[in-house]
């Protein structure tokens, strides 16, 4: 791999699609045919399904996902790191 190209691992990839497929709050979807995710972006990850995947909750147990391995940690440490204000980036 060169330098600043992260590729997510394949076994990831797959723990990425049962988060989205566990995290569906709809019991059919024409948008991602019931998988959770709608494509692999260049990077191996997966895009969720905007319409039927609680995202927020996805995003909370793909964190804990990548807390749990080392190797993940430098990739996605953006993660966790908190705002310096103290406030919730989605505010403006």
């Amino acid at each position: 791999m060169s330098e600043g190209s992260f590729r997510l691992p394949d076994e990831h990839l797959e723990k990425a699609k049962e988060i989205a497929a566990r995290h569906r709050t709809r019991r059919s979807c024409r948008v991602c045919y019931e998988r959770g995710w709608t494509g692999v972006a260049q990077d191996n990850t997966i895009v969720l399904c905007h319409k039927c995947v609680d995202a927020e909750k996805a995003f909370a147990d793909w964190k804990e996902h990548v807390a749990a391995h080392e190797e993940l940690r430098a990739e996605y440490a953006e993660l966790f790191q908190e705002p310096e204000d103290g406030q919730p980036e989605s505010q403006s």
